[in-house]
């Protein structure tokens, strides 16, 4: 009987005239139940303007994706099939959200769906968020390319003031530099001269045919010891500050070529930091800028939001009563279909009881057979026996009947 009422329901379902290409496709859109739907003309417009929705913001969504991965790598390709992927999956996600989203049939909105749907409203309040963001940068495309030259202007300005500064704290390191080189050579000089005039003392001396050094040499001599011996206290005190100040003036000239090649280079790669970063310089300069793109994104957040605020006001009509009553009956039907899969399993058992009792009864009663005949087996052999005894006992009694009341008496 199940099976005909499914047949003739299936028959009904399929005789139901299809709807025209739109109302079809916004229906998959919605993720309506096409079936049930055609037999509610009333609910069509319904379903058509939440598949609508759903569609239309995909499609803003793969416009937004596609635009802002164009700025990011400058591939139309990429730009494409990123568009396209992003479009789609904001698709499955609205599409998920609405289908899942409790209502309780009624036109306001009640504190248990608004509870309900809250995790819903925040997903589609965010998505809406980053959907508008790279379209506001589309609608303000001629502004954010002026703000890009101002701010690569302001970025070379500010570049080339600290590669001044440190154009000044090196020309300083090279100054400091510089005067403990002189201190250096000074102390050189005094050395070499103090060492000449030792030589040539004791060259003199030679040439005087005086054996020795004289008291001139020796004071020589001791201004010479005394002149290394600065020297190289000299290079103990300040050969670290030497060997630090080298370190800092490579690692400043290093910074300062960096800083003249940003300036060569003059305006910035325009990629999509850039130009997030002059849309939002826009609207902080730029009252009514700020204003028109607050504007946008709370109508993106309003469209991204609206196919959730409209299932929770939808009252309760046809469609879902049919919906109602089909998914009653798949569950009955459920139910009815684990029922008979139990009494099936239940009559399997049964039999499989039943089986294992009769085997049990039969080798319990060939048992008891196989019992009998060993007890009649023993009893026929115990009589045998005795029988056997019985003739020997005759046999010593008619050979000596003494002996034998003699051994039995002891």
């Amino acid at each position: 009987m199940e099976n005909k009422q499914d047949i003739n329901n299936s028959a009904s379902k399929s005789n139901i005239k299809r709807s025209n290409i739109f109302n079809e496709f916004f229906w998959i859109c919605s993720g309506a139940n096409r079936h049930i739907l055609r037999q509610c003309p009333t609910e069509y417009s319904k379903y058509f303007g939440i598949g609508g929705t759903i569609f239309f913001t995909a499609a803003m969504a793969m416009l937004s994706g596609g635009y802002a991965f164009y700025t990011i790598f400058d591939s139309i390709n990429l730009a494409i099939i990123f568009g396209v992927f992003w479009g789609l999956l904001i698709f499955n996600l609205d599409r998920f959200i609405v289908n899942t989203m409790y209502s309780d049939g009624k036109h306001t909105i009640s504190w248990g769906e608004f509870v309900a749907g809250l995790p819903r409203l925040v997903i589609a309040l965010f998505l809406g968020v980053v959907i508008s963001t790279p379209l506001e940068m589309k609608i303000f495309e001629d502004r954010i390319e002026s703000q890009i030259i101002k701010d690569n202007a302001r970025r070379t300005t500010d570049t080339r003031n600290v590669a001044n500064q440190d154009y000044e704290k090196l020309q300083t390191l090279q100054a400091t530099l510089a005067d403990l080189n002189i201190e250096r050579k000074e102390l050189e000089m005094k050395l070499n001269e103090a060492s000449n005039d030792l030589k040539e003392e004791g060259e003199g001396s030679a040439l005087s045919g005086i054996a020795g050094h004289g008291p001139i040499y020796k004071e020589k001599e001791a201004y010479e010891r005394k002149c290394q011996e600065a020297l190289d206290r000299w290079e103990r005190q300040h050969r670290t500050q030497i060997d630090q100040l080298n370190e800092d003036i490579e690692i400043l000239r290093k910074k300062i070529n960096s800083f003249e090649n940003d300036i060569e280079r003059g305006v910035e790669e325009d990629g999509f930091c850039v130009r997030y970063e002059a849309f939002s310089n826009i609207k902080k300069e730029v009252p009514a800028v700020r204003i028109v793109s607050l504007f946008i994104m709370i109508l993106f957040i309003i469209i991204e939001v609206a196919p959730t605020l409209f299932k929770m006001m939808i009252a309760s009509g046809p469609y879902d009563e049919l919906l109602k009553e089909e998914m009653e009956r798949k569950k009955a039907q459920s139910i009815t279909n684990v029922s008979l899969i139990n009494d099936n399993a239940n009559t399997q058992i049964q039999i499989s009881v039943a089986k294992n009792k009769e085997k049990l009864e039969a080798e319990v009663l060939a048992n008891k057979i196989v019992l009998t005949k060993i007890a009649e087996a023993q009893a026929e052999l115990i009589e045998t026996a005795i029988e056997e005894w019985r003739k020997e006992e005759l046999e010593k009694i008619k050979a000596n009947p003494s002996q034998y009341i003699k051994s039995n008496k002891n």
